[in-house]
């Protein structure tokens, strides 16, 4: 079996993306690290599109909620000894933020739901999970 001392799991707080990583946290090993990180999209505005740019307040508003979660997720990884970081990406493509990320770094594999909160959901995967499975030079596990 191979070893996955580092670990990217795509996390955007869905019920897939918990279960992807919960699975992370059963392959890795107390010498791994899992990196979890979130891509933030931007927003929709109808009178000009689509824009990454965000007031101050609501980015606060949506960090603080960020802490809240990858706190919970600290905790989980906290009780099997497995060292975890966090990561906040801001790209209006959550795949493509996504792959970047992973060809600057060093992973061994990437774990990411089948279906998440962005993307028109396809048949098989999410939209983001198979263009990440499609785009990464590393394994990618889907989690359903």
């Amino acid at each position: 079996m191979t070893d996955f001392k580092n670990i990217l799991v795509a996390y955007d707080s869905s019920g897939f993306a918990n279960r992807a990583f919960k699975n992370a946290l059963d392959i890795a090993e107390p010498k791994s690290k899992i990196v979890v990180i979130t891509v933030v999209t931007g927003m929709y505005q109808p009178s000009i599109g689509f824009s990454m740019k965000y007031n101050e307040d609501t980015l606060t508003k949506y960090t603080a909620i960020l802490k809240k979660t990858f706190s919970s997720l600290k905790i989980l990884a906290n009780k099997k000894n497995i060292n975890i970081s966090f990561k906040i990406l801001y790209n209006p493509s959550v795949s493509k933020a996504i792959v970047t990320y992973v060809n600057s770094h060093k992973f061994d594999l990437i774990v990411i739901g089948s279906h998440g909160r962005t993307g028109i959901n396809k048949i098989v995967l999410g939209s983001v999970a198979n263009d990440v499975a499609h785009k990464a030079n590393i394994p990618v596990m889907v989690v359903k």
